[in-house]
Order: structure tokens, then C-alpha cells, then sequence
């Protein structure tokens, strides 16, 4: 590896076209901002800098609108690797671990291993952080839970860890792909996983979890009522505390058993009440 490399910025009014104009130098590796285009390279990129300012004067010379200007730095060469590990760290939720691959297990704790180039979610963030100590309050006398949304599938991973039968679902592909590798990586087994929503769950649960936002929520609120067994219980986090009166008004037939605000994000825990 080199100990430097090139980093040309180009800001420009049409990524677009200033895109294709680079990619035409076989330079197929950028990346593309708001109001300009980055391209790194361990080679020169005098080339490109030349064709660049070459494009700007036939542009201005046939008053054409596109803006390009450009700014060359030279930079120092890291291990992104390396340091990129060194920034992924480890979480404590009550007593579940989640780390990645390439950290060690922390005996005494409930062990998640989540491959972060794929997660969506490890448990930093509020909502998430929020779901997993609920769950782990909530997971006696449960036998099957549907996780709505399930991201990276950490809570579905806990859940399988308590021995609860899950079914998964999302709307991303990307979401699916996640779950599934995140549960090899653990050598655990899901019931079912689909893309979609719950309105394709064939089954009726004693757990349905839905850490999705205030807005879907309020799209798929049947879908996730239909979803539960009688006296079956309802996880909804991702919810902005500034929609609290509103999503509770929404669930007045139901039992709220508990609540948990951590930053901005609120999280409800609901019981169906007997029918």
C-alpha cells in the first residue's frame, strides 16, 4: 500500500453528468455527495484534473450552465480496516452482549455476535437499546414472537436465544439478507422470514414487536393487532416522544403495561386484553 494517495473533490450543479464524464476515464470507483463527486485514487489523477478543466472551458464557451471546480489533496494512507474495527464497539443491554466477530464472548451474559457491515441495528441506538431490556422483561411464558421490521435481526436473535419460536419479517431486502446471515453467525434457528410486512403472517403470536416509526405503525395498527393471540403482548418502539398522546390514543383498547423513554424515542409495552 502506497503511503499516500490522491483525493480529488469535483463540485459541480449536475452529478449526473459530471459522473458519467468520469466514469468514461475508467475510473469507476467514487463517491457522490450533494454538490460534488470524490474520487481517490493511488495513482495520479493529473489526467482527469487536465480533461477536467478542458470540460469547464467548451461549457462556458457554448454558455453552458454546469458548474465544476475541483480541489486536489494529497492524504496519508491509514488501515481503514483496522481503525474501522477499532470503532465498532461492544454493548451491554441488561444482560445481553452483543459484539462482532472479531471480539470475545463476556461470560455471565446472553452472547449476540451481529456482522456490522451488514446491521441495521446492534443496540446503540435508543429504540433498539429500549426492545432488547424489554424483551428480556417480557419473555416468560412466551413461546412465539413476530419481529416487525427486523433489521439486522438483533431482537429476533435474542428472542431465539430465550428459545421462542420467531418469524421475521421486513419490507428490505437488504433487512432479510441481514437476519439470515446474522443467525448463522450465531448458529440459531428462525421459524419463518419473509419480505413484506405482518399483513403475510400466517401464524398468531404471543409476542409481536414492531420497532419501526410512528407512521408505519399507524399504517399497519390492524395488521399487528390481527398478529396477536389472545392476551398476547405488543412491543412498538422507534416512536418520537413528540407523537406519545397520539399513538397511546390509538391503543385505549388495550392493557399498557409499560413504557421507556430514552432520549427522543418512546417505547410501549401493550397486553390484548381478553376478548
Amino acid at each position: 500500500m502506497n503511503k499516500t494517495y490522491e483525493e480529488l473533490t469535483i463540485y459541480t450543479n449536475n452529478i449526473e453528468f459530471l459522473s458519467d464524464f468520469v466514469f468514461s476515464f475508467e475510473i469507476d470507483v467514487i463517491e457522490e455527495k450533494n454538490d460534488c463527486i470524490v474520487i481517490r485514487s493511488d495513482n495520479s489523477l493529473n489526467n482527469l484534473i487536465f480533461a477536467l478543466n478542458e470540460l469547464k472551458k467548451r461549457l462556458e464557451d457554448n454558455n453552458i450552465n454546469i458548474l465544476i471546480n475541483h480541489k486536489l489533496e494529497i492524504k496519508e494512507n491509514k488501515d481503514w480496516i483496522d481503525e474501522y474495527k477499532q470503532s465498532i464497539k461492544a454493548i451491554a443491554v441488561d444482560n445481553v452482549y452483543i459484539h462482532t466477530t472479531w471480539q470475545e464472548e463476556k461470560e455471565g451474559f446472553i452472547n449476540i455476535k451481529i456482522d456490522p457491515a451488514l446491521a441495521f441495528g446492534s443496540g446503540h441506538h435508543e429504540s433498539t437499546n429500549s426492545c432488547l431490556r424489554l424483551i428480556q422483561k417480557y419473555c416468560k411464558d412466551i413461546n412465539s414472537a413476530l419481529d416487525v421490521g427486523c433489521g439486522s435481526g438483533i431482537l429476533s436473535l435474542l428472542l431465539a436465544k430465550q428459545n421462542i419460536k420467531v418469524d421475521a419479517c421486513d419490507t428490505d431486502e437488504l433487512a432479510i439478507i441481514s437476519t439470515k446471515n446474522n443467525f448463522l453467525l450465531n448458529k440459531l434457528e428462525f421459524n419463518d422470514i419473509w419480505q413484506g410486512s405482518c399483513d403475510k403472517a400466517k401464524n398468531k403470536y404471543d409476542l409481536v414487536i414492531a420497532n419501526i416509526i410512528f407512521d408505519v405503525i399507524m399504517i399497519i395498527k390492524q395488521d399487528l393487532i390481527n398478529a396477536l393471540n389472545k392476551n398476547g403482548i405488543l412491543i412498538l418502539s422507534g416512536i418520537l416522544i413528540q407523537y406519545e398522546e397520539r399513538i397511546k390514543s390509538q391503543f385505549l383498547d388495550f392493557i399498557l403495561l409499560d413504557e421507556i423513554k430514552q432520549g427522543d424515542w418512546l417505547s410501549l409495552v401493550y397486553r390484548k386484553k381478553d376478548e
